[in-house]
């Protein structure tokens, strides 16, 4: 049986891969739409970067090994493009949401840059770089979380 978050992923990408195959940038039906594919990529974006942040502190903690904690950072980050694709690929219905676009696919890119800076460190195993890694992934969450609540 697969987890939440994989069946997540899961979705994201198959969303994703329907609009590349499709070759076309899809605009959203009306704002309320599009609201709502904002939510589920911050939401999603959110699961990524939370978990993300509990492996770090586990390898911090040495209750992951560097190996899985590489692979678990690597799952996470990886995750992200489909989600920032399948937003991405939405047009805005109307110019009043070009604001929210910008807002939502910066916090994405912010995530998957946080994730990626995450996985080095832990490569490295550069533990200094990973208590900052953990501190920005957990602020990270915090605002994913507040931008999908406040557009509830």
């Amino acid at each position: 049986m697969r987890s939440t978050g994989a069946r997540a992923r899961l979705a994201a990408f198959v969303a994703a891969g329907v609009l590349v195959s499709g070759g076309c940038v899809a605009p959203a039906l009306d704002t309320g739409a599009y609201r709502q594919n904002a939510v589920a990529a911050l939401e999603s974006a959110r699961s990524e970067a939370r978990s993300a942040a509990l492996a770090v502190e586990a390898r911090l903690g040495d209750r992951l090994t560097q190996q899985y904690a590489t692979t678990l950072l690597t799952d996470h980050d990886e995750a992200l493009g489909p989600i920032e694709d399948s937003f991405g690929n939405v047009d805005p219905p109307a110019a009043d949401d070009d604001h929210l676009r910008d807002q939502v696919m910066g916090l994405l890119g912010d995530t998957s840059d946080a994730l990626s800076t995450a996985r080095l460190s832990v490569r490295r195993d550069d533990r200094d770089a990973l208590r900052d890694d953990l501190k920005e992934l957990r602020q990270l969450g915090d605002q994913l979380d507040e931008a999908a609540e406040a557009l509830k």
